[in-house]
């Protein structure tokens, strides 16, 4: 396959866009049934869940969005936003496109959205999948949030969205990635826009995922999948296992030769994943145990 391929198969998933609050807000879409959300990370887009909209929308509503300050999407009124800024934003796109009881899947700072989602207005959710989950530096010192909030506008202003695709797609994924997967990797980076992915960059600075999921109570929040890349080494497994055991009822689920954005570098295995969740919690199953440890 050539390095075009899945960027090429975007066109079948054009971006659609809607109004909420004065505010336009963008996502791509396929397939009917029970809803599958899509949030994708800090360096990413709606285009990087290519895969999941052309594996899954046999079996699910899929969509896909374009957080504030992503692609087609306007940024948000704040530039030092908490999660429960995007939380509030997502269900705008919930009500409006009139998802109904979605299966939520954040991924790398998409987590940390979502866990706010989840925490805020849990009963609208069938269930929760966090993978390569980004936790944030909410409980670090200063310098150290201050770092983080600069490090990746920093680059971005200094090499372009193209010099920071090229510097950074590759580290995304597996050592043993195609060149199609590092592209498409890529052609979210190059869509990139400073102010967007500032305000992201002070959320994973200032904010903490566990001010929004229940630390270690199981008859709290919704049933919980976490997912992880064997060879992430952004957010490693370790830190993964350690969110799923602290949460007290969640599947953690190891995915084979897949770097942190594992849903691009094992989209089969992912997918598998996600789709077999649905059919546990379709089942009424209230509490969910085991998975790989």
């Amino acid at each position: 396959m050539t390095e075009s391929v899945l960027i090429d198969k975007l066109s079948r998933f054009p971006l659609r866009t809607l109004q909420l609050n004065g505010r336009r807000l963008a996502y791509r879409e396929a397939g009917e049934g029970p809803v599958l959300l899509l949030l994708h990370g800090i360096s990413s887009g709606s285009g990087s869940w290519v895969r999941q909209l052309e594996d899954l929308s046999d079996r699910f509503r899929v969509v896909a969005w374009d957080a504030p300050g992503y692609g087609g999407s306007e940024p948000l009124d704040t530039a030092t936003p908490t999660a429960m800024d995007y939380a509030r934003v997502l269900r705008g796109l919930v009500e409006a496109l009139d998802l109904e009881r979605p299966l939520l899947v954040g991924h790398s700072l998409g987590a940390l959205q979502a866990s706010a989602f989840a925490c805020a207005y849990g009963e609208r959710l069938a269930g929760l999948v966090l993978a390569d989950p980004a936790q944030g530096y909410g409980q670090a010192d200063a310098a150290t949030q201050q770092e983080v909030f600069r490090k990746r506008p920093a680059m971005l202003e200094a090499l372009g969205p193209d010099g920071l695709a090229q510097a950074r797609a590759a580290a995304l994924l597996s050592p043993g990635a195609t060149a199609e997967k590092v592209a498409l990797v890529a052609d979210g980076m190059q869509r990139l826009q400073l102010p967007g992915f500032s305000a992201a960059s002070w959320l994973l600075a200032h904010d903490d995922i566990w001010r929004y999921l229940p630390d270690s109570l199981p008859t709290e929040g919704p049933p919980l999948l976490v997912l992880c890349g064997d060879e992430d080494s952004i957010t490693p497994p370790a830190s993964a296992v350690a969110l799923a055991e602290r949460y007290g009822k969640a599947l953690y689920v190891a995915l084979p030769q897949a770097g942190h954005a594992s849903y691009i570098d094992a989209p089969e295995a992912f997918g598998d994943a996600v789709a077999g969740f649905a059919q546990v919690l379709r089942a009424g199953q209230s509490e969910v145990s085991g998975g790989e440890r």
